[in-house]
């Protein structure tokens, strides 16, 4: 296997024993999870379930009480240029004044350290991936200037940037148009057939059979997860939501067979 090349058969993400608390309240108990190479998976679980909690606990933005991450079956500490995480659209501050291009050649720092400059090289890398995410006209524009779905695809722009082999992304949907969505979607798609993997948190029940591959189903502990067409049914989702859904998967599927 050459330098750079991930082994198949080891899982990209794996959690394990993982717990997470803020002061005396648990977000998250007890979680074995595992992420294999390659695979699109989508976290899914009302409010309050962990969902995000368990994207930042990975990269370690939050504090485990126990637990375990490894990614390509090393440590995240060791691993942290394979992963490129995409917050949340409402958490970044927009007002921030930098230009579009600029915002996606922060992808980068993590090669160049906080010293080194971005040079031609990592220009050029921008420019690319603000073209992959059509969003190349905009690149001199200031990032408070766009739109809620235009500064999404910044952001996965300066994610794309860093060349990683893990992408966690939190509701990357959010707030964005048809549009927007469906170029993330295909976007996501390019990479895990490239061989990456995605983990993304996911709110919309109803377009998950059609975006991924792969789930796992939170409320505070892991309800399930798998292979989306093993694990996304009634009864999972009753586990998680309680009364508080009224989406059942099978009920889909019989619609579209009709």
């Amino acid at each position: 296997m050459s330098s750079g090349e991930q082994n198949p058969a080891v899982p990209a993400v794996r959690v394990t024993d993982l717990t997470v608390a803020y002061g005396d309240k648990t977000v998250l108990w007890d979680i074995d999870l595992e992420i294999p190479s390659g695979s699109m998976v989508a976290v899914v679980g009302p409010n309050g379930a962990g969902k995000t909690t368990l994207i930042k606990s990975i990269q370690g933005l939050v504090p485990r009480v126990a637990g375990v991450v490894s990614i390509h079956g090393k440590p995240y500490e060791k691993q942290r240029k394979e992963v490129s995480y995409v917050p949340q659209r409402g958490s970044v501050d927009w007002d921030f004044p930098t230009s579009v291009v600029d915002t996606v050649k922060m992808g980068s720092y993590g090669d160049l350290g906080w010293i080194r400059r971005p040079g031609k090289k990592e220009h050029e890398k921008a420019l690319s991936a603000l073209e992959k995410v059509d969003m190349l006209g905009f690149a001199q524009r200031q990032i408070s200037q766009l739109s809620g779905g235009q500064q999404q695809r910044v952001f996965l722009a300066r994610a794309l940037v860093q060349s990683a082999s893990v992408y966690l992304l939190d509701e990357p949907f959010q707030g964005v148009d048809a549009t927007t969505e469906k170029a993330i979607v295909r976007i996501l798609k390019e990479l895990t057939a490239g061989g990456k993997t995605v983990l993304a948190v996911h709110h919309d029940l109803n377009t998950v059979s059609e975006y991924y591959e792969r789930i796992a189903i939170l409320n505070v502990g892991l309800v399930a997860s798998g292979r989306v067409d093993e694990v996304f049914n009634s009864e999972n989702l009753m586990k998680a939501y309680g009364g508080k859904t009224s989406f059942f998967p099978e009920r889909k599927s019989a619609k579209r067979a009709v």
